[in-house]
């Protein structure tokens, strides 16, 4: 019956182009798409999921999404339309779990084809280009788990308020791409006070080969880590009071870098039945950690990726394995630094890592049924976890076409 319940959410509250790049999800002629989507999950494990908090690293401190039992683990709902060869915009909400609704998606972009490149100016909320690897990874894509990585750089997601140019060139069988933006920068690991975020995306595709690269700098000043750890899962890092109360505080710099490589063999002129990825995230701060009860100098670097491989058995099936590891440094100087350490849950540390089966079958070409398996380690705690997903896509022929 709950599955039955969430279906008939998923095809009303349910957009997969919420995480395409800004120029791929626009009609190619003036008019309007809409599309929803959903990724509905069952997840069976003896334990809470360590991920889910990823004590160890120096994140908001809370306790994490929920990630067991029945959930809609991912639905969105939106518009994306062209008005005429220049202008275009898109509208998406989403939700998560029992999170409330939120704006994923609310954008105008700006087009100017010339002899031999494309330019685009998108300006409001949308995630900043990042390549369809790194941007699509734990959305609805083919593993269900956001990746360790991305929860440790971006807390799951980067979605900002700000302002993206664009440039396209397609030279011989290769595609250049190049995204420079400017972006508020209120998320993590960002906070509420801080400088403007810039960002820089290169992208290269070349028949089965993509790569790309992004990097961006925060500066946060007041970024809280909640002490503790009972509040559930958050996209804004807890307040930064006088009193620091119940608060660990990170003031300083935050530099982001990262990449992902994918070849795919159904691309080469004698198709090869086989999909191969490589990502990897960086986050390397400095600056000082406050709490109530000290203060300290504070170096962090995280790093952490994933390899992935695909085997398409068939057109509508296909085994998959990704596997995860993380791991940082940390070094905390000053009179409270102990403290401290213990606050923030960083004297947890130990390297983490994941490995997930899947199997996945398409019985239409708006529904695939995944089945997963895959043990977990984070911060010494070994976790084995199974799920059950099925992810719907729904898109219109775009209406008013030329």
């Amino acid at each position: 019956m709950r599955w039955a319940v969430l279906v008939g959410l998923a095809v009303c509250v349910g957009s997969a182009f919420a995480h395409g790049e800004v120029d791929d999800v626009l009609p190619t002629e003036p008019g309007v798409v809409f599309e929803a989507a959903a990724a509905l999950r069952y997840l069976s494990a003896d334990t809470v999921l360590p991920s889910a908090r990823l004590a160890g690293y120096l994140l908001q401190g809370d306790a994490g999404p929920a990630l067991r039992g029945t959930q809609l683990e991912h639905g969105t709902v939106g518009l994306a339309a062209r008005l005429d060869d220049t202008w275009g915009a898109q509208l998406v909400l989403g939700k998560h779990g029992s999170d409330p609704a939120h704006v994923e998606a609310a954008w105008l972009q700006a087009r100017r084809d010339t002899d031999d490149a494309v330019w685009l100016l998108s300006a409001g909320r949308q995630q900043p280009a990042m390549g369809a690897v790194l941007g699509g990874a734990g959305h609805m894509d083919r593993f269900g788990l956001v990746p360790l990585a991305a929860r440790m750089a971006l807390n799951n997601q980067w979605i900002d308020d700000g302002l993206q140019l664009g440039w396209r060139r397609d030279a011989g069988r290769s595609t250049w791409h190049v995204d420079a933006g400017l972006w508020r920068g209120k998320v993590f690991p960002g906070a509420a006070q801080g400088g403007v975020v810039p960002s820089l995306h290169a992208g290269w595709t070349r028949g089965p080969w993509a790569v790309d690269a992004v990097a961006a700098r925060f500066e946060p000043q007041g970024r809280g880590s909640a002490i503790g750890g009972t509040a559930g899962h958050s996209h804004s890092a807890p307040v930064c009071d006088a009193a620091l109360s119940q608060v660990v505080c990170f003031s300083g710099r935050s530099q982001l870098a990262a990449a992902s490589w994918r070849w795919s063999g159904l691309d080469v002129e004698q198709p090869w039945p086989v999909t191969l990825t490589a990502a990897g995230w960086l986050r390397h701060e400095t600056g000082v950690v406050e709490s109530a009860n000290g203060l300290a100098d504070y170096r962090g670097s995280n790093r952490g990726g994933w390899l992935e491989a695909l085997w398409h058995v068939h057109p509508r099936w296909e085994l998959g394995w990704r596997g995860e590891r993380l791991s940082a440094s940390h070094r905390l100087n000053g009179p409270g630094a102990s403290l401290l350490a213990s606050e923030t849950q960083l004297s947890a540390y130990a390297p983490s890592s994941r490995h997930t089966l899947m199997l996945g079958y398409s019985p239409t070409d708006w529904a695939d049924i995944r089945l997963e398996a895959g043990r977990e380690s984070v911060a010494g705690t070994r976790v084995a976890f199974a799920a059950l997903r099925l992810v719907l896509k729904y898109a219109t022929v775009p209406v008013g076409a030329r």
